[in-house]
């Protein structure tokens, strides 16, 4: 009389526990999204020559960064989107992104550079924008400190075309030029800006926070992010996990909140400065003031509400 109960018990608790275990399942987080938003890839192909603004047509360059490299690293860890930048190499020809963003059109956005000094500037970005797919442009005003094209009226028409293109620009600026940005920012509110680095403070100066505050008025712009991205390049002390550089990412983030952060990494494979699972450990372990909800926007939700992502 008492087998059957037993044997109805123990069918009813590996039912139960069964059922525990398909809600273990079903309720598991789903793998986070991340978003590469600044990725530099180039090729030692010579049908894409080199012409650096600075050095020239001699510039040499040994190991190749090519877009496969980053197609794979992608798949190995798990990276949804990236955004392709011209690293510079090829001076303000953009062709080997466009090569780039036309072999893995799902997997890309793109921006490009421009001169910002030659006069036809914004028939420049309303070409690859309307002809290649680009969504946006880099800037690099780091490169010319005592210039003033930042925020010359000269430059307003080509904030005009950014506006109605919805271009994206990113900036890789110094800290004292944060002001120049910050009044182009008021004008051209419909400009989406990305500013690189964390703002590039000067880790070698004495006291460099002065400077470095100069780009926390940028804060009360919505349409303002700063990539707090590449430690490697910003650290005096050049050995990972580059505590120096602790302190500057979160003034960031304590400034401007979670929802005016982005993450990007810099360069694909090879990765002679910081591998990518260390660029992930670095955010997940060593910046933990980073609330769970926040670093997810950093790391790929927030690059959503910039960029135009192909569908999946």
């Amino acid at each position: 009389m008492n087998r059957p109960t037993q044997l109805n018990r123990r069918e009813m608790l590996l039912g139960t526990l069964a059922a525990a275990t398909a809600a273990k399942v079903v309720a598991a987080p789903q793998q986070r999204l991340l978003i590469d938003t600044h990725l530099e890839v180039w090729t030692l192909d010579p049908k894409f020559p080199f012409n650096h603004p600075e050095s020239g047509k001699n510039l040499k360059v040994e190991i190749a960064a090519p877009i496969e490299n980053q197609v794979e690293q992608m798949r190995d860890f798990g990276l949804r989107y990236a955004v392709l930048i011209n690293p510079r190499y090829f001076g303000w020809d953009n062709s080997y992104i466009a090569h780039s963003l036309k072999s893995y059109p799902k997997l890309f956005v793109a921006h490009g550079l421009l001169n910002p000094e030659d006069p036809k500037v914004a028939d420049n970005l309303r070409y690859w924008v309307k002809e290649h797919g680009f969504q946006g442009m880099r800037f690099s005003p780091i490169y010319h400190p005592k210039s003033t094209w930042l925020n010359s009226k000269e430059h307003y028409p080509l904030w005009r075309e950014a506006e109605k293109l919805e271009a994206v620009f990113n900036f890789y600026i110094a800290p004292h030029q944060m002001p120049m940005l910050a009044d182009m920012a008021g004008r051209f509110p419909g400009v989406k800006i990305i500013v690189d680095h964390a703002g590039k403070p000067d880790l070698k100066s004495p006291d460099c926070w002065p400077e470095f505050r100069k780009m926390f008025p940028l804060k009360r712009f919505p349409q303002v992010w700063i990539s707090n991205s590449e430690p490697y390049e910003m650290s005096e002390i050049k050995r990972y996990p580059y505590e120096d550089t602790w302190p500057f990412y979160k003034a960031i983030y304590e400034e401007f909140g979670g929802k005016q952060l982005v993450w990007g990494t810099g360069y694909p494979r090879p990765r002679w400065e910081l591998p990518m699972d260390k660029e992930l450990e670095f955010v997940d372990k060593y910046c933990d003031f980073y609330s769970a909800a926040d670093c997810e926007l950093m790391l790929g939700k927030n690059a959503l509400r910039i960029w135009k992502f192909p569908a999946t």
